[in-house]
């Protein structure tokens, strides 16, 4: 059996400027892939919301918003029980004015583990020793 990503991010293209990627958000009926320019301070922004909620040991929620002049995203983290079970919820507006135009909300689950994970593989593709995050399993 395959294991579930939720998370994945691939690197597209890259100059001094910005960092093309592909993200992929997957909760159990629903799956969205946002394919935009993000800078590091974008990603960075992402790793410290990461590592404030993993120093707490989730004991308050952190959320991600990731604001694009096309895009929004934002990305709640919150500790769903005393096990470690994360609830991950996903908000996404895409207004690209061709008729593409997407709204999703949607959350999934994952582990406290999973957040270290998803915190030290984003470390690592912003100083280029990966072109891909893959993360946020369903332990």
């Amino acid at each position: 059996m395959r294991m579930v990503e939720q998370f994945e991010m691939i690197r597209i293209w890259e100059d001094d400027f910005a960092i093309e990627v592909m993200m992929t958000l997957k909760g159990k009926w629903c799956e969205v892939t946002v394919n935009e320019y993000v800078t590091a301070s974008d990603i960075n922004a992402f790793i410290s919301s990461l590592r404030a909620f993993n120093e707490r040991n989730g004991k308050s929620p952190e959320m991600w918003i990731l604001n694009l002049p096309l895009v929004r995203l934002s990305l709640t983290f919150a500790l769903a029980n005393a096990r470690g079970v994360v609830q991950v919820s996903a908000a996404i507006e895409q207004s690209k004015g061709d008729g593409g135009d997407m709204s999703a909300t949607f959350s999934f689950e994952t582990t406290m583990g999973q957040m270290d994970d998803l915190q030290r593989q984003l470390s690592a593709f912003l100083v280029r020793e990966t072109n891909s995050v893959e993360s946020l399993r369903p332990e």
